[in-house]
């Protein structure tokens, strides 16, 4: 392993570069882009004691985002082998990343319960407990522009997903949206972008591994980022699909 040190506006790497190594930032900030038709979009902000771009060594594929540095940064440049030396001394770590492909592996699991849930709902067939949930908890629009999409806020039952709407010769997503937004190119919201649901009593945001990532009260979520999911709280919470300056900014709010 060895130190580096990167300044303000410097590409620690690309997207599209081979996944070779792993940065370990140990001071500093760093911003996650992506390129969507030309135009940079930032997804979010890793902070100091982050790994980056574990995911593509892990799943052995090219860097699917660029990394710049926010400022002064100082990262520790692992090669694939040392990073797993690193981690399998780290039980959190470990945990962590086990828990993060665990649950890339359930959404195929999940595709095919929540398909069969929301043919259900389909039909008027609701379960006592997604009514209950639906009363206390609910989605709505938290700009002027979204508004015009969504004038209503929506009940939660959850498992409740959000994606587009589709546009000429595209075929089915793999989870069908509850809610199915509008979007132009570029597009910023994906078929699938992210979910609600809810495990032993808290309400969770997933993102489904769209492709510019979900930020959560501040936390972006993702691909790029530590982990694809976040908690709710109790009370009102900020969901933004589709990076930093999306318009795609939801209100969430938790009974």
């Amino acid at each position: 392993m060895e130190l580096a040190y990167f300044t303000e506006g410097q590409v620690l790497f690309r997207e599209g570069d081979p996944a070779d190594s792993v940065f370990r930032l140990l001071s500093g900030a760093v911003d996650i882009i992506r390129e969507l038709d030309g135009d940079p979009i930032l997804l979010g902000t890793v902070s100091a004691g982050q790994f980056i771009g574990e995911m593509g060594v892990v799943e052995n594929r090219p860097r699917n985002a660029t990394a710049r540095a926010a400022g002064k940064v100082e990262v520790e440049i692992l090669t694939p082998t040392e990073f797993f030396d690193q981690i399998a001394g780290s039980p959190r770590a470990v945990r962590e990343l086990i828990q993060r492909l665990s649950r890339r592996l359930r959404e195929a699991d999940d595709r095919i319960v929540n398909d069969e849930r929301r043919s259900a709902r389909t039909h008027g067939i609701l379960k006592a407990a997604d009514r209950q949930a639906a009363l206390g908890s609910y989605l709505a629009a938290k700009n002027p522009w979204l508004q015009r999409q969504l004038p209503a806020p929506l009940g939660l039952a959850a498992p409740f997903v959000v994606g587009r709407g589709p546009v000429a010769r595209e075929g089915l997503p793999p989870l069908q949206p509850d809610l199915k937004l509008d979007d132009t190119v570029p597009f910023r919201l994906s078929r699938n972008h992210f979910m609600i649901e809810k495990r032993d009593g808290s309400y969770y945001v997933r993102d489904l591994r769209s492709r510019l990532g979900t930020i959560v009260n501040g936390e972006p979520i993702g691909d790029h980022f530590r982990g694809d999911e976040a908690q709710l709280r109790a009370g009102e919470n900020e969901v933004i699909a589709g990076g930093v300056e999306s318009p795609f900014v939801f209100s969430v709010f938790i009974a």
